[in-house]
């Protein structure tokens, strides 16, 4: 059982105040449907006043699409109920496509546009002429109520998103330690996937909260750029982390590590561990002399000295990245728009975009349309007059999980508390309703179960429950402002509902079976399609092709548990990529044969990605020996360190390169 503190009474309660003026509002305007105003609230409502508003501008703009897109289609294709069907089941797919897409909050105005034409739409089937009406005042109840919650959270004990982000931008650094310190371990083999997906989900709470900052009146402006700056650093432990656990395994395969780098391991763990903060100790300073020190590669270094010059070089990254985050996120806490200085230029490596997987769009978006259309046909093959509403449903709740890789679970949970909610409208229909002679006393009578309502909006657990009862329960009432209820038409609309999210749930469940499994694959071959441009001397946009390629493994992590073995992969490409692309930029101060044996390598990687062999044939280990050696004799240490990593990443299982190979001299 949740605790319910404070915090979640107090959106309780802002939330019922709003629901009731809203509910007010709608019966001094006389709109047709008060309870969409007051289902609305609850839908648009948010702990944070940031977070209510931009939701509130969001669900505006997608309710005026829908019910435009509703006006466009039924008119004309209501005399061709099959077209009709097909035109509104092709439409909520392609808003959903559009949302799913986008992965910010922005995308809910293409979600809502889509299930609002069904809402809109379906109900005027039968009077076709009406639509136009119907879509004007439901339109009219929707802001109604997104108004009252967005002016009740902006001024009853408004709470910011800036410190919230604030917050967890402390909690995910803690995060970070608590990674980096395993990681730095000796004794622990690879990184804790419980590491990963714990990073994941910060980093998505943190880019979602960051996305309501604009609308958020009380934040400064100049914020933004912390956050923009903080999150591809954040996910930038993943590559930095996991080379380090790498070299940690290739030294303990070595015989361990040496006195003088072991020692310096061990101060980075103990520092890591035992600080808040790295920036401001003198230790911290004097670990990463130490660190730039140990990294310097020698004339003769053999091939243990190379992996631990490439350690030293990784620790001291991880220093300077957990230094970014910490004066960021003190400069979001204390209000300032100017950190100290950073000291790792990510923006230089990769870059925070984002990847448009439309293949898993595409299926979602099939399946939506699908599930619609089923609901369609049921409707019209038994002329149930309440087969809209199955229709309808089945538009929202199959929009509504459509970004979970098996929506049905939740399809079908979502279904199970809406009998709970039909039968608390019910309750109240029949039995209190009846008592009811003012506004005042039915505010009284609706305080209880709303209130309720909100405590499990309110808290993450129980969200899932709150939002079906919030949702169905005013709909299934139809509260309106003068007292009326049909035992039939409740009977028939609670059938109706569960009939709609059946349909949905069987036909999502046929159709999205291998979702996780599917999306892995995909990601896979996107990354070594992106190899293959990370090869090409010729390719441009070099921190585009990285940050794609970081934003999959971000994606990946939450569904690590479905797809055993695919997040080291995912995190070992990445690594490569990041290798290549060093190698790449360093080849450009080299001429003659020197650069040729650059090129050569980077030749054998890109037919090795293309022609998508397992791993890359001997050949190019052959190819990355000698271009060491090259690097060695131009004395480009960047360069060698990151064929060392290139070598690690694709050829772990390999033994050393000979020593003479390293040391042959190339003209």
């Amino acid at each position: 059982m949740p605790f319910f503190g404070s915090s979640h009474w107090l959106f309780s309660v802002k939330t019922f105040i709003a629901a009731m003026l809203a509910l007010a509002v709608s019966f001094w305007l006389d709109l047709p449907r008060p309870y969409w105003a007051l289902a609305s609230v609850y839908i648009a409502s948010q702990p944070l006043a940031g977070a209510t508003m931009s939701k509130a501008v969001y669900r505006a703009a997608g309710t005026l699409i829908g019910a435009a897109g509703a006006v466009l289609m039924v008119p004309n294709l209501v005399d061709a109920p099959l077209v009709l069907a097909l035109a509104m089941s092709i439409w909520s797919g392609f808003c959903l496509y559009l949302a799913l897409l986008d992965r910010t909050p922005r995308g809910y105005v293409f979600m809502l546009a889509g299930y609002t034409a069904a809402i809109v739409g379906f109900p005027a089937v039968d009077a076709p002429a009406t639509v136009f009406d119907l879509a004007l005042s439901r339109t009219e109840e929707i802001l109604v109520g997104i108004a009252c919650a967005s002016l009740v959270s902006s001024l009853v004990f408004p709470r910011s998103v800036g410190p919230v982000v604030a917050e967890r931008l402390d909690i995910s650094l803690r995060h970070g330690r608590d990674a980096a310190s395993d990681a730095l371990d000796p004794q622990t083999s690879a990184p804790n996937d419980a590491h990963w997906l714990r990073l994941v989900t910060d980093v998505a709470e943190i880019e979602t909260l960051a996305a309501h900052l604009s609308f958020d009146a009380a934040v400064e402006r100049r914020s933004l750029d912390s956050i923009r700056r903080i999150a591809p650093r954040m996910l930038m432990l993943f590559p930095v982390l996991s080379a380090i656990s790498d070299r940690l395994a290739a030294l303990a395969d070595l015989g361990g590590a040496s006195e003088r780098v072991g020692a310096l391991v061990e101060r980075a763990r103990a520092l890591i561990a035992a600080a808040e903060s790295i920036d401001t100790e003198k230790e911290a300073a004097e670990l990463r002399r130490d660190l730039e020190a140990a990294a310097v590669v020698s004339a003769d270094a053999d091939w243990r000295a190379l992996i631990e010059a490439s350690l030293c070089l990784r620790i001291a990254e991880l220093l300077d990245i957990l230094f970014d985050c910490g004066e960021l996120t003190k400069a979001l806490a204390h209000g300032s728009s100017r950190p100290a200085p950073l000291r790792l230029a990510v923006e230089s490596r990769i870059a925070r975009v984002r990847h448009l997987d439309h293949g898993a769009a595409l299926h979602a978006a099939f399946a939506l349309a699908c599930a619609i259309f089923a609901c369609c046909l049921f409707w019209i093959a038994t002329a149930w007059p309440e087969g809209s509403i199955a229709a309808m449903m089945g538009a929202i709740v199959g929009s509504l999980y459509a970004s979970q890789d098996d929506p049905t679970p939740s399809i079908a949970g979502f279904a199970k508390w809406t009998i709970l909610a039909t039968t608390i409208a019910g309750v109240y229909l029949f039995v209190i309703l009846p008592h009811i002679h003012n506004f005042e006393t039915l505010a009284l009578a609706l305080a209880p179960v709303y209130l309720a309502f909100g405590l499990l909006i309110a808290s993450p657990q129980t969200f899932r429950i709150g939002l079906p009862l919030a949702i169905v329960t005013p709909t299934a009432m139809a509260v309106q402002e003068l007292y009326s209820a049909d035992a039939e038409n409740f009977v028939n609309t609670s059938l109706a509902m569960s009939a709609g999210m059946a349909l949905t749930a069987v036909t999502t469940a046929l159709i999205r079976r291998a979702g996780a499994q599917l999306r892995a694959r995909r990601y896979a071959r996107a990354n070594r399609d992106a190899l293959v441009q990370a090869a090409d001397p010729r390719a441009g946009n070099d921190v585009r092709l990285m940050g794609l390629m970081l934003d999959r493994l971000f994606l990946l992590a939450p569904i690590a548990h479905a797809v055993e073995g695919k997040l080291p992969d995912a995190l070992r490409d990445l690594r490569t990529g990041l290798n290549i692309l060093d190698a790449r930029r360093s080849r450009n101060t080299l001429v003659g044969s020197r650069r040729r044996r650059i090129d050569a390598l980077l030749k054998h990687l890109s037919r090795s990605f293309q022609i998508g062999a397992p791993a890359p044939s001997r050949a190019a280990l052959h190819a990355i020996d000698r271009a060491m050696a090259t690097a060695r004799n131009a004395g480009d240490a960047r360069l060698l360190l990151a064929l060392v990593g290139l070598r690690r990443c694709l050829f772990a299982a390999a033994p050393p390169p000979d020593q003479s190979l390293l040391e042959a001299k190339v003209a």
